[in-house]
């Protein structure tokens, strides 16, 4: 016999407490497509690398675990921006000795040291740390403000829409359940 839930739009995903909605799952893809396009925009005017892989994780973070500090939107855009800062900055002065196995630890280390002093931790930042490091032809400072930060900020725009679009929507549709309002 189904129940309530199994009848709804809202029957999500379930997996150790982790949950994402058909809403989110359709913007994440929509958010994906977005970040492709995008990359199109960058590989026309450089040769960069794609850089949609450590900005899918952190819509991933932001979908389906909302409430984690990594998904705070400091800490998406800033932890990412500052680790692209730290690892442009490591590969200037380091260099890209031995395909980044010098400078990849290194900025990693810093990163991950600036990211905490600057209270906004987000572990895909790492990925993107190690993007820089390992194909440092990207390790210009246009690279950071663009598609670091401009992607960033793409990913926390779509997941904010999405937030805010499902504490409008219906339970049934696919919102999400107010705790205390039953469904």
């Amino acid at each position: 016999m189904a129940t309530p839930d199994d009848r709804s739009l809202r029957a999500r995903l379930r997996l150790d407490g982790v949950t994402i909605s058909p809403l989110e799952i359709v913007a994440a893809t929509a958010a994906v497509a977005a970040l492709l396009a995008l990359h199109r925009v960058v590989l026309a005017a450089t040769s960069w690398p794609l850089f949609a892989a450590p900005l899918a994780a952190s819509l991933a973070i932001l979908f389906t675990t909302p409430g984690m500090g990594a998904a705070r939107s400091w800490n998406v855009i800033g932890g990412q921006t500052v680790s692209a800062a730290v690892s442009v900055g490591v590969l200037l002065v380091v260099g890209d000795a031995y395909d980044g196995m010098v400078a990849a630890p290194i900025a990693l280390g810093l990163a991950l040291l600036a990211m905490r002093l600057l209270k906004c931790l987000h572990p895909p930042a790492c990925a993107t740390v190690m993007v820089i490091c390992l194909a440092p032809a990207v390790a210009e400072p246009l690279f950071i403000l663009f598609p670091v930060l401009t992607g960033s900020i793409v990913v926390v725009l779509f997941a904010w829409v999405v937030h805010v679009l499902e504490a409008r929507v219906p339970e049934r549709w696919g919102g999400r359940v107010t705790p205390g309002h039953g469904g």
